[in-house]
């Protein structure tokens, strides 16, 4: 019902996400914030080819059937089809960081936000890779993005104070995407 009043209100002006995404940052009833979350993740699902969409349907059902092999090779053949899809380079990231390979899953997320640069779920497998690595200001810099566009994440408050009590010198590319201002310039006027 929130996705065809979002689409109702926008017809002609601006993106559904667009629009999602405002709601968001003012949103303060926990069933409201639920509601914009998920209709976020959808809008990022939504995916107009009936063969890509099944493609990324099978991947996320082999990866939450813990089939991340497969799942890496699903989401592998629709990045090859369909690489403007930032979700299928997420959903590869997340079956990569499930198997350990955090090289892999790294270089998918800063594709997502290549393509997305408003994806709080990537900034957040972000910040807990970086996290892990120890390398806690690229940690901090990438759950600060992820709260800029969700400002609802539990917990992210506190682990970015822990995170920067912990220190760490913030490097020239903040999220280690190979671009100074990764996910910090969005424009979609």
């Amino acid at each position: 019902m929130l996705g065809a009043n979002v689409m109702a209100q926008n017809a002609g002006s601006g993106t559904v996400l667009d629009t999602l995404f405002a709601k968001l940052q003012d949103a303060t009833d926990p069933v409201a914030i639920q509601t914009l979350e998920a209709a976020i993740w959808e809008q990022w699902t939504m995916v107009p080819d009936q063969q890509q969409r099944a493609m990324l349907m099978r991947g996320i059902t082999e990866m939450n059937q813990r089939e991340l092999k497969s799942s890496v090779e699903t989401f592998t053949r629709l990045v090859e089809t369909a690489p403007e899809l930032s979700e299928a380079w997420n959903k590869r990231a997340t079956a990569y960081w499930l198997m350990g390979n955090f090289t892999a899953s790294l270089a998918d997320i800063c594709e997502t936000v290549k393509r997305e640069p408003r994806h709080f779920g990537a900034y957040s497998g972000l910040g807990m890779i970086r996290a892990e690595m120890g390398e806690n200001a690229r940690a901090v810099a990438a759950f600060e993005l992820a709260r800029k566009w969700n400002p609802h994440i539990v917990g992210i408050d506190s682990e970015i104070e822990r995170l920067k009590a912990l220190g760490g010198d913030v490097p020239a590319d903040p999220l280690g995407c190979g671009q100074r201002i990764a996910g910090r310039q969005v424009d979609k006027t």
